[in-house]
């Protein structure tokens, strides 16, 4: 048992830990729901954006009244905070100067070279730069995307030089557009070592995605090479990465990784998948226990369908009760009524409810995911 500060409010971390016995203290990014507190040792409510630069004299002072050993990030938003607290108390765990790399996709790529990692051209803009001489260094389409935001946030791809003119803004990186599939790979890492990988096929950016992956095994190993290289490189000792490929024609290319757990559902489908609990597994490995060995093979396949009809005002829905007698269907939520107003999406987070499901092959499950995306009709009023 441990004093433990998880950073972050994802409520299947901070339970993990407290199931595990540990004296559990949670950072959340603004004010807790006083349910949430019962069981913590203690929190803070500090939003995590007046600590961008350094943590605040009142947030030190209240960790070390809690006597923490532990610290531990559950989201994306709550890695640096993590890593600085980290350094302010000295406590094991990522360092603040890997997690300021990974958390800037120009000095990531950067790195990448040093380690030789195949990745796709890229060039930091400034303003200096003409919108032909990116298209001349990097083509059509050209992808621009902020440094230091995830899910999707921001990114654009540009059809036209008149499109870089308007958008290719100094500040933001431009990549060479990458012909292929996108894949993620999972890792928990024990002692700089790769204890498991799962990779998870998008199988529609933003909208569905299945574990684990269905390619030829030779594909398989080279994605988990370069993955395990770029761990490797950037001196990873404990806890979990999520890590972006393209599939290309020319093999694999590396897009970038985060060192935290993946959001998009993607830890209850390995959960679903592979028959263990992740942030258990999370959580031993960064209080510094030996997690017992873990499954090389997936037991059943699991997807994740994530729902967004677009803008605007809803009209009707139907199929709803279609969907829930589905056996396959794990968990099903679903926030809007006619009536209900939808924003525009603009990361892969953006959703107005989600179903996740497994079954034994992955043909039953794709099927099944078909009667979901067929019956399932939300009309917008126009």
């Amino acid at each position: 048992m441990a004093n433990v500060l998880i950073v972050g409010r994802r409520g299947r971390c901070y339970r993990a830990a407290l199931r595990m016995k540990h004296k559990v203290f949670l950072w959340s990014d603004g004010l807790l729901h006083e349910s949430r507190k019962k069981n913590l040792a203690g929190w803070i409510e500090t939003p995590f954006k007046s600590c961008e630069k350094r943590l605040a004299t009142t947030d030190i002072e209240a960790i070390q009244k809690f006597n923490i050993e532990f610290v531990i990030a559950a989201t994306e938003s709550s890695v640096d905070i993590a890593a600085m607290i980290r350094e302010e108390f000295k406590l094991t765990g990522t360092p603040l100067n890997i997690t300021n790399i990974l958390h800037n996709k120009n000095e990531m790529k950067l790195e990448a070279l040093k380690y030789n990692i195949p990745i796709t051209k890229f060039h930091l803009i400034v303003e200096k730069d003409t919108p032909e001489a990116l298209v001349e260094k990097l083509g059509l389409p050209l992808v621009v995307k902020p440094v230091a935001e995830s899910g999707a946030r921001g990114v654009m791809v540009l059809e036209s030089l008149d499109e870089v003119k308007a958008h290719a803004k100094p500040g933001l990186l431009a990549e060479a557009f990458v012909e292929g599939t996108e894949v993620s790979v999972e890792t928990l890492i024990h002692n700089g070592t790769p204890i498991f990988h799962n990779i998870t096929e998008y199988l529609h950016q933003w909208k569905k995605s299945i574990v684990p992956a269905s390619f030829e095994q030779d594909l398989e190993n080279e994605i988990i090479k370069i993955n395990d290289r770029v761990i490797t490189g950037f001196g990873v000792k404990n806890g979990m990465t999520h890590a972006e490929f393209y599939l290309t024609k020319n093999g694999p290319i590396f897009g970038e990784m985060a060192v935290r757990p993946p959001g998009g559902y993607y830890m209850e489908l390995i959960e679903y998948a592979y028959g263990f609990n992740p942030w258990k597994i999370y959580v031993e490995l960064e209080t510094g226990a030996t997690p017992k060995p873990l499954p090389v093979k997936a037991k059943k396949c699991a997807c994740v369908f994530m729902i967004h009809p677009g803008a605007g005002t809803v009209d009707e829905i139907s199929g709803l009760e279609k969907l829930k007698e589905l056996k396959e269907v794990e968990q099903f939520k679903f926030k809007i009524e006619p009536g209900s107003e939808v924003a525009e999406r603009d990361s892969t987070s953006s959703e107005v409810g989600h179903v996740l499901m497994s079954a034994d092959s992955r043909k039953v499950l794709l099927e099944k995911l078909k009667v979901v995306e067929d019956n399932l009709v939300i009309t917008m009023k126009q």
